[in-house]
């Protein structure tokens, strides 16, 4: 009787530990059946829609971290490479997670560059002129103005500056004068109050000495720097004396980057693509290089013009040149070689300009092919993939970079071609 108990109990282990058995294969076939259903989208292979894309899932945060520094071992994609699942996929199927995940924001260097269209401004006398220039005048009042330069405190001579600006404007022009940064300090508690200081001190009017000088005496440099939220302001300043026939301009100055969190480069290119088609022009004003990176690029978006500065005489200069450019919209009797001159010279500052466009849209594409190396590595390194994978990964993603690099040739190519048309057309407009 022992015996059969026994038997019985034998055959029930066998059969619960053959259940078990098959479950636990169960679970890990449908496991994998799991990995095997990740299906990234299909990535395209032609340039012109690489970059037209949506940017990666985690990119904003990952590329923002690479401003100024080299792709390296603390770069934050961690959260990434957790995400991408690679387990029995084939290097293009890995591919298209990672462009998924890891794929750079090409949005605003492709539009830019796309879209360049050359502006030879008062020289181009083939189309009508404005009726006036309707200018706006933005002033940086940060705690960095009190600095000194060659010549002497920073805000001292810019405040002289833009009276000589405002003075030897057209007798039509409308100028108005906004400060930002004038109120608070620069401490972490008044940053609040400092951020949100941008005010009207010159409403819009043609140019009266008196009241324009007091204007300049109403404020002090102070807190930090909200140029984005100044520029979105200039739109209402314009606006309330803007007609269908003025030329509507703002000048910054400014002796940096915005502080307060702000996005100057996409406010300026609001202002551009509004209905009052606002020229946004800057001077930069002894500015270190991440302050010129980002105000010429606040300028390029504004369809504007960016000017450096490091001194008192170079301030000056750059005043008298924008002065002599607005004078000459109204002042048709140029002598023509001399013109001509100054819109050959306008050819090339242009040109650089399309070679800036290019430069950042350059840095954008070596930037991504950076980080999506660096993540192949580090799937390398995990074990996720083997090395032959790896190369296999290495070549896919050099055949992107070179395909993009080439067709922002191909972009400059059409933007100089633009240029050099509408050269011909300005040129051809003096005879």
């Amino acid at each position: 009787m022992f015996k059969r108990f026994l038997l019985l109990l034998v055959l029930i282990s066998f059969a619960v530990a053959c259940s078990n058995k098959e479950a636990i294969t169960t679970s890990k076939e449908k496991e994998k059946e799991v990995v095997k259903s990740v299906t990234y989208p299909e990535q395209p292979t032609l340039a012109v829609e690489m970059i037209q894309q949506k940017a990666g899932i985690h990119s904003e945060d990952l590329y923002a971290s690479l401003e100024g520094s080299n792709v390296d071992s603390e770069l934050p994609m961690g959260s990434a490479i957790e995400d991408l699942v690679v387990k029995d996929l084939e290097p293009k199927e890995i591919y298209n997670g990672l462009i998924h995940y890891l794929g750079a924001d090409y949005s605003l260097v492709f539009e830019s560059l796309k879209n360049f269209t050359p502006d030879y401004g008062a020289y181009d006398l083939s189309k009508e002129q404005p009726s006036f220039k309707n200018i706006a005048i933005h002033l940086d009042s940060s705690g960095s103005m009190n600095a000194q330069v060659s010549g002497g405190v920073k805000m001292d001579l810019a405040k002289q500056a833009i009276a000589t600006y405002a003075s030897g404007l057209p007798a039509s022009s409308i100028v108005s004068l906004r400060v930002y940064g004038h109120q608070g300090t620069g401490s972490d508690n008044d940053k609040a109050k400092s951020c949100s200081s941008t005010e009207i001190m010159y409403d819009a009017h043609t140019y009266e000495q008196v009241s324009f000088e007091q204007a300049l005496t109403k404020f002090k440099p102070s807190g930090w720097t909200p140029l984005a939220a100044s520029i979105a302001a200039a739109y209402e300043d314009l606006k309330s004396s803007a007609d269908d026939k003025s030329e509507n301009i703002l000048f910054v100055v400014s002796d940096g980057i915005e502080t307060c969190d702000g996005n100057p480069i996409e406010e300026a290119r609001k202002l551009a693509n509004s209905d009052l088609m606002v020229s946004v022009n800057i001077i930069g004003f002894d500015v270190d290089d991440a302050g010129q990176k980002q105000l010429k690029e606040t300028a390029l978006a504004g369809n504007g013009t960016y000017y450096t500065v490091n001194s008192n005489v170079e301030l000056n200069d750059t005043i008298q040149e924008l002065l002599q450019d607005a004078r000459a919209t109204y002042e048709r009797n140029f002598e023509i070689a001399k013109v001509g001159y100054k819109i050959n010279m306008k050819k090339v500052e242009i040109g650089q300009g399309i070679e800036d466009l290019g430069a950042s849209f350059m840095d954008v594409t070596d930037s991504e092919r950076d980080v999506l190396f660096e993540a192949v590595s580090r799937l390398e390194d995990q074990e996720e993939i083997t090395s032959e994978m790896g190369e296999e990964l290495r070549t896919i993603i050099d055949d992107r970079h070179i395909a993009i690099r080439e067709y922002i040739n191909q972009l400059e190519d059409e933007a100089r071609e633009k240029n050099n048309t509408k050269h011909q057309e300005v040129i051809s407009s003096l005879k």
